[in-house]
């Protein structure tokens, strides 16, 4: 892909981002969430867009995965008024990660690194856990699964770069650290602190996790 192109994502991407968290800033409920569907949206079609370009099934498979964030990113809106919808946010990100790993595992072996960095994910997590004491709901089990699963697929992606460095493996890696990191800080925010720097750190993570996700393919074009 051209430079200039590049940076124009980038860049568009980035004052999306901006302005939506001045929307949740100011509790803008459905600016704000209208504005997070078309950021989330942008990354899934620039996914799409290059894994048509790849014409490989394996990376459509990887794109469908970030389409999938898409109504997450949605019903996670409601993840304080309505728990029913939330828990269908946390489906689709579980089915967005089972997407990503499965696309993953077509490409690159099981190696014990992912073993060692999910693991320490795990930890690192518990710690977070157990120091802020957080207190989830009815939600609990689900969460735990999904847990399991963001944290594999962090670990899968973070890998990805010390088997087989590259430009589109470091994109890759970086997707999974910051998803993982987003998550933290939405746990923060959601069962210890309602500080809306925790929000806001979340979704800026978050978002630019989902586009270095979408740099994984985009990059190898």
């Amino acid at each position: 892909m051209p430079y200039y192109i590049t940076i124009g994502i980038i860049t568009l991407y980035s004052a999306l981002l901006v302005y939506y968290c001045v929307l949740e800033k100011k509790e803008k409920f459905w600016p704000a969430t209208w504005l997070k569907i078309i950021i989330s949206a942008f990354a899934a079609l620039c996914a799409v867009y290059a894994a048509v370009e790849l014409q490989n099934y394996i990376f459509y498979i990887f794109a469908l995965g970030l389409v999938f964030a898409v109504p997450a990113d949605y019903f996670l809106q409601y993840i304080k008024t309505d728990l029913k919808r939330y828990r269908f946010g946390i489906f689709f990100f579980g089915a967005m990660h089972a997407c990503l790993l499965v696309s993953f595992y077509l490409v690159y072996p099981f190696t014990f690194y992912e073993v060692v960095i999910w693991v320490s994910l795990l930890v690192i997590l518990l710690v977070f856990q157990i120091i802020g004491k957080w207190k989830m709901g009815k939600e609990k089990l689900q969460l735990t699964v999904y847990t399991v699963l963001v944290t594999f697929m962090a670990a899968k992606a973070i890998s990805l770069y010390f088997i087989a460095p590259s430009t589109f493996t470091l994109m890759a890696s970086l997707g999974g650290l910051l998803f993982f990191l987003s998550d933290l800080f939405l746990g923060i925010w959601d069962y210890q602190c309602e500080k809306f720097v925790y929000l806001a750190l979340n979704r800026v993570i978050y978002f630019a996790g989902q586009l270095c996700l979408a740099f994984y393919l985009i990059t190898m074009n």
